[in-house]
């Protein structure tokens, strides 16, 4: 997992990046990996907030620092990226690429849709697999035990 603070920078380098790139004048389609760089960047804090809200029982034992500082980290990331986000959206308004903006959001959207539907179904059938295999377990054991009961019963 990447460092939130490293995310925070990679966003702010990503997004400097798409500024200066289109104020060379180049096409807003030719800067799509810093467009990458920067929403990889926004998932990563996003992942970085969801494992402070589950951490590993090891992560519990050796966590350095304070709850509230990994909460400040993280609430101050968010934040930044809102911000970055904004600016980035009012810029390519600003500079005539609104469409182009709004396709990449609506594209956005059904992607994590999918994604969101896909681990739902592996969830799911973890699950299924999981107590399948509590059930299965369950029924052999408790077999195994009538099977040793009645030999002791008959055994004598």
């Amino acid at each position: 997992m990447i460092e939130v603070a490293v995310a925070v920078s990679m966003a702010s380098q990503a997004f400097t990046g798409i500024k200066k790139a289109v104020e060379m004048g180049r096409d807003i389609e030719d800067v799509t990996g810093y467009f990458g760089r920067f929403f990889d960047a926004r998932d990563a804090i996003t992942e970085a907030n969801q494992y402070s809200k589950n951490p590993s029982l090891a992560k519990k034992f050796l966590a350095s620092g304070s709850v509230e500082a990994q909460a400040l980290e993280i609430t101050a990331a968010k934040h930044k990226m809102a911000q970055l986000e904004k600016e980035l959206r009012e810029y390519l308004i600003y500079t005539g690429q609104q469409n182009f903006y709004d396709d990449m959001m609506r594209e956005r959207r059904v992607i994590r849709q999918a994604r969101m539907m896909e681990a739902k179904r592996k969830a799911e059938n973890k699950k299924a697999a999981i107590d399948l295999t509590i059930i299965i377990g369950s029924c052999i054991i408790s077999f195994m035990v009538v099977m040793f009961a009645v030999a002791l019963i008959f055994g004598r």
